[in-house]
């Protein structure tokens, strides 16, 4: 039996993997909404994989990726599901590096059913004793991915340029760097910064542009 540990701050989903993943398999001993009380029932009650969110925005706090590295310290062997809607970590301003190793991540829009998070479970603990498995990563370097949060909180380039101690040429550059592997060619018909933002807010799974300052 594959004991669960659950963390993930949206009440409803939280109440719903909570029902759901439960089978002959596994069962979930926990579910929690805030990052302390996951490492809190953690360090008392025994469990064999971690699933928990990445952005856990109801309130200030660490991420999925802090609480993991904690909770992996007490319990080396334990497995981690990051379940969330964003195609890569450094969208919310992590290094890939962050992320511990034997880690499955899985993005909440490609889970048609239940059964996609339970076998992602199942290979979070094979991969405590087997290789690592690879992280997803969007095709843009971090300065990119940083650079393109800028853009979505609607910074200036004089003001990214200030935060990341560059030129406002350099800034260009890299906007200009991030359309084209994008695959948006910059010119006097498309609004580049537009495009970046949206492709930003798909990237982080959102419909609607909100404060990435909080992401």
């Amino acid at each position: 039996m594959i004991r669960v540990l659950l963390l993930e701050d949206e009440a409803l989903l939280r109440l719903t993997l909570a029902s759901t993943l439960p089978d002959e398999t596994m069962s979930v001993v926990g579910a929690f909404g805030d990052a302390k009380s996951a490492v809190a029932a953690a360090a008392e009650t025994p469990f064999d994989v971690l699933v928990t969110d990445l952005d856990l925005m109801q309130g200030p706090g660490p991420n999925g990726i802090v609480v993991a590295n904690v909770v992996r310290r007490t319990h080396p062997e334990a497995g981690v599901v990051l379940l969330t809607s964003y195609a890569d970590p450094r969208l919310i301003g992590a290094k890939l590096n962050q992320v511990p190793e034997r880690t499955e991540y899985l993005r909440k829009q490609d889970v048609l059913e239940i059964e996609m998070l339970r076998a992602a479970i199942r290979r979070s603990v094979r991969r405590s004793f087997d290789a690592d498995g690879a992280l997803p990563a969007v095709e843009l370097t971090d300065t990119q991915i940083e650079t393109m949060r800028l853009v979505a909180q609607g910074l200036s380039n004089a003001e990214i340029a200030r935060q990341r101690v560059v030129t406002e040429r350099a800034v260009e550059m890299s906007i200009y760097r991030i359309a084209r592997n994008l695959g948006h060619s910059a010119d006097a018909t498309q609004n580049t910064r537009a495009l970046i933002v949206r492709a930003y807010y798909e990237m982080t799974g959102s419909g609607s542009a909100r404060d990435a300052a909080t992401t």
